[in-house]
């Protein structure tokens, strides 16, 4: 029972990340379209990527500080889109082990 109630939990958390980390891939693609042809190049995508830290009235949730809003806007926007990648690369790497054994048992 606690195995199973791991498992929802990480796939809640994974299917939010995944939409974080579209979010951000977003963000970089736009960057790249749209800003690129401004007269600083490159540095408007990472205006683009700073944006949560540098102006977190993006999210529009007010919280009680501006502290607790940025850790916020942190974790939304970087820290999220990198647990999808780790989480990503272990799962795929137990999934590969876990049928490569499979494979030798039949």
């Amino acid at each position: 029972m606690k195995k199973q109630i791991e498992k929802i939990i990480f796939g809640i958390v994974y299917g939010f990340s995944a939409i974080f980390f579209l979010g951000f891939v977003v963000n970089i693609v736009h960057g790249f379209i749209v800003h690129m042809h401004e007269t600083d190049s490159w540095r408007a995508v990472l205006r683009i990527l700073a944006s949560p830290v540098t102006d977190p009235a993006i999210f529009a949730i007010h919280l009680t500080s501006p502290v607790w809003s940025m850790l916020f806007a942190i974790i939304i926007s970087y820290l999220m889109p990198a647990f999808f990648c780790v989480a990503t690369h272990f799962l795929k790497k137990d999934y590969l082990e876990t049928h490569e054994n499979s494979r030798f048992l039949h």
